[in-house]
């Protein structure tokens, strides 16, 4: 169906988007659903969902605009089908990462490995992440971050669609122990067996878990479940310090003291290939032109990819994502 001229100049002029954008019969390049379809039995509404997955497939078709000007980046990321904390060990190894220290900046880390980050500048309660290979030949491995995030829960949330890319594509396994086998991936990625063993010693208590957030950049919480995982707490142990936890309610507001003064990190490629191209601050109205985008669109990015805030939603783009 091809609308006539002056309906098409009516969409373009009440959507933002050019007319010769909305004309397109065909993507360019394929977005999957990923990890979307793992969150079917989460309270993420079926709408919500939709809403993530076609921002963030505008914002990969912009990118994928700027991309062709660049020299591509290697992925070096591998994709085993070993034990899930087997992958955890060699995906360090591929990232050039030391076996049994932290990660001091895991979205450089994976940006350098040829992951492309978006930050999907959008709420939805339930929902943090995503992730799939995106691109014709789904060869861009893509982590799309929803909403923002407090003390080391986006380093975590990070891990997690690491995993999922890496073990479970495709996905060859229920649901529940996909999300199984990337505890186990996330547990021996960011918290290594050999080095938590050297350095949680007993007995394991609240504070000497908190001796540890910081130069590890996990919760106290997560280091908690690690020290379950590996056996060097007992069930009635882990279940005490739990209970601790829940008395502070930290398990409620899932925040711990402090969490606001953390530093987040940020993706860095985006906003860099954006300067190279339109300059610093970019030339908003000449990548308007260029890429045929609702210039709310174009804000949001930018301000989600340049300040690591959220640019409010417009009417128009809210309408769009229906």
């Amino acid at each position: 169906f091809e609308p006539s001229a002056s309906i098409g100049q009516a969409l373009a002029m009440h959507t933002g988007f050019d007319l010769s954008y909305l004309r397109r019969t065909e993507l360019p390049f394929e977005f999957p659903e990923g990890t979307l379809l793992y969150r079917s039995k989460a309270k993420v509404s079926p709408r919500d969902k939709t809403k993530a997955r076609r921002l963030a497939q505008l914002l990969f078709e912009m990118i994928s605009a700027l991309r062709v000007k660049f020299r591509p980046i290697p992925v070096t990321l591998p994709r085993y089908g070993e034990t899930p904390v087997e992958a955890a060990k060699m995906t360090r190894s591929q990232l050039g990462l030391s076996p049994d220290t932290s990660i001091k900046n895991l979205t450089g880390a994976l940006e350098r490995a040829g992951v492309l980050i978006l930050k999907v500048p959008l709420e939805v309660d339930g929902l943090d992440a995503f992730s799939a290979w995106v691109g014709r030949d789904r060869d861009v491995p893509t982590i799309c971050l929803i909403g923002s995030s407090v003390g080391y829960r986006g380093r975590y949330t990070m891990s997690e669609e690491l995993g999922h890319l890496i073990l479970h594509t495709p996905l060859r396994t229920s649901v529940e122990e996909a999300e199984s086998e990337v505890k186990d991936f996330v547990g021996e990625f960011i918290l290594p067996e050999e080095a938590m063993r050297r350095e949680m010693s007993l007995p394991v208590t609240l504070t000497s878990l908190a001796t540890l957030r910081h130069r590890w950049g996990a919760s106290i919480q997560f280091l908690a479940a690690r020290s379950h995982q590996l056996g060097i707490t007992t069930p009635n142990q882990y279940r005490y310090l739990m209970q601790q936890v829940s008395k502070n309610g930290w398990r409620t507001t899932k925040r711990e003291p402090g969490d606001e003064s953390i530093a987040q990190e940020k993706p860095q490629l985006v906003l860099k290939m954006i300067e190279a191209v339109y300059g610093s601050p970019p030339d908003v109205g000449q990548m308007r032109k260029d890429l045929g985008i609702p210039m709310s669109l174009l804000r949001s990015l930018l301000q989600s990819h340049g300040t690591g805030g959220l640019a409010p939603m417009s009417s128009v783009l809210t309408m769009v994502l229906r």
